[in-house]
């Protein structure tokens, strides 16, 4: 559901901005459809990295999440009176997901009272942030009409997919949770009585819960089933009405990437910003092809390698800091919020719908130019986040999950990343620590190859930067006369959002917030 909802700008004063700034808001300014999308995105990273401590933090926040779908599912516009037979899978998991939480609060076993998974609370509070926007504007969505019917069963399958996908994340905890247990029981002599359905590794006490979950995500499944991917492709694409929006983002994405470094090292707010930092290189790349074949930039054979290259180095140095961060480690709101404008914004310009557009079709798209401009620029500013990142791996006494930690400095030293003991075999992490799932000190293998990896993601993002600035002082639309002297005008005025001073928020001349306009329309 592409629904062109965005909170307006009401609460912020209009004196508190100045020229040559840009604005910040501490409001979800993305649509409808745009949320939806990014709880499908952050289900399928969770799907990616979930592993066997996460297993109890995902059971406590799987019913919250299931409700708060559910709450959104009622909210669209067009519901039939009585029990309408579409809304029987999403009613059924609901109900599932409350026997869950049910059963949680009432049983001292594990997983017990504890915290919740803060990914899965995250698509929890979008979801929760979507119901809102539709209850106070769905009234005005023509639903009875074919265009507006096709968004609102887009907007269904997105929901289910985002359940779906979770529950299966949720499944593969327990597993890997259940394969955890068997093999500690193994290496300490004591048996375990392995299960005969499932898997393998369905032991107690996760096996019971892999029966309640796998309930769920075959609920899930089963309306998906004949309906997803082609569903999607009803779904109305918010068209490119503010042609700054993604140099706004990054800017704000900057500044709150550096407050959040600033501050108490979090590997959960690292493993974000280095995953962050490859998202805008892949999207980087996709849009300087579409700038080349615009003529809105000189073809170069060294920027996109260059871009492609400190991309990867951020994706390694994310799983490493991924690797330090605690089950149930909660991110800093205002970084979140940035990354998923950033995301957001991206998306508006490089996709159609369910897939990636062509260069010839983003080319045609209005605010490219900016867009341009505004990609080099962060990818400029990446050389010296990076190098602010890398001083991270250098504090001292990090630590982390136990068993992750093992595993991490096993694996590097096996593999010749990390130089090997001189006394020969070394238990970097005691199974003492494994077993009672403690945080433990970075053993020497992974500090040696996480200040590696940081120092290769510094090396490559400021090749990457000199081949953007080199590109940007080439750009034709910065030379005189060239095609787009509005991109230019335009990346002056967020210029100083990338500079070194980060501590005071960006701000934007009263004149440009029309505090009269509306939201904008339904699509």
């Amino acid at each position: 559901m592409a629904t062109d909802l965005r909170p307006a700008y009401a609460d912020i004063d209009q004196e508190l901005f100045d020229v040559d700034q840009i604005p910040m808001t501490s409001r979800d300014v993305r649509s409808v459809g745009e949320m939806l999308f990014d709880v499908d995105y952050l289900a399928r990273q969770l799907l990616m990295d979930v592993g066997g401590d996460d297993a109890g933090t995902l059971l406590r926040s799987w019913p919250t999440m299931v409700a708060a779908a559910e709450d959104l599912w009622a909210s669209l516009p067009g519901r039939r009176p009585g029990v309408d037979e579409r809304d029987r899978p999403i009613t059924s998991l609901s109900a599932q997901a409350a026997t869950i939480e049910s059963s949680l609060s009432s049983r001292k076993a594990w997983p017990g009272q504890g915290s919740t998974n803060p990914r899965v609370d995250q698509m929890t509070q979008t979801l929760l942030n979507a119901a809102a926007l539709v209850r106070r504007y769905g009234a005005e969505i023509p639903h009875e009409q074919t265009e507006a019917h096709r968004d609102l069963e887009a907007a269904r399958t997105r929901i289910m997919h985002g359940l779906y996908l979770t529950a299966h994340a949720v499944n593969v905890a327990l597993h890997d949770n259940g394969r955890d247990r068997v093999t500690d029981a193994r290496e300490s002599g004591r048996r375990v009585q392995l299960a005969q359905h499932h898997s393998p590794y369905a032991v107690a006490p996760t096996g019971v819960w892999v029966d309640r979950m796998s309930a769920c995500e075959n609920t899930a499944r089963s309306y998906l089933t004949d309906r997803f991917p082609h569903a999607l492709t009803g779904e109305a694409i918010r068209p490119v009405d503010d042609p700054g929006r993604l140099a706004q983002a990054l800017a704000n994405w900057d500044i709150q990437s550096h407050r959040a470094l600033a501050r108490d090292l979090a590997p959960a707010n690292l493993l974000l910003i280095t995953r962050t930092q490859g998202l805008i290189a892949g999207a980087s790349m996709v849009l300087l092809d579409a700038a080349a074949t615009a003529g809105i930039l000189e073809p170069s054979d060294r920027l996109v390698p260059a871009i492609a290259d400190a991309g990867r180095s951020w994706s390694n140095l994310a799983s490493r800091w991924g690797d330090l961060a605690p089950p149930g480690a909660r991110l800093e709101e205002p970084l979140a919020r940035a990354a998923a404008e950033v995301r957001a914004a991206y998306r508006q310009i490089t996709h159609d719908t369910t897939t990636l557009a062509t260069p010839e079709a983003i080319a045609t798209r209005p605010g490219l130019p900016q867009a341009t401009m505004a990609t080099l620029r962060a990818i400029e500013a990446g050389s010296e986040l990076a190098h602010v990142v890398a001083e991270k791996a250098d504090t001292p006494n990090l630590t982390g999950p136990a068993r992750a930690l093992s595993r991490r400095a096993h694996n590097d030293v096996e593999s010749g990343l990390a130089s090997p003991p001189a006394e020969g075999d070394v238990v970097w992490v005691s199974p003492a620590d494994i077993l009672a799932r403690r945080a433990v000190r970075v053993p020497q293998p992974v500090r040696e190859t996480l200040r590696s990896a940081s120092t290769a993601t510094a090396t490559a993002a400021s090749t990457a930067a000199a081949s953007a600035m080199l590109a940007h002082s080439n750009c034709p639309s910065h030379r005189p006369g060239g095609p787009s002297a509005t991109a230019h005008a335009h990346d002056a005025h967020v210029a100083s959002a990338f500079s070194p001073q980060h501590g005071v928020p960006p701000r934007k001349p009263p004149s440009s917030i029309d505090r009269s306009a509306p939201v904008g329309p339904l699509r």
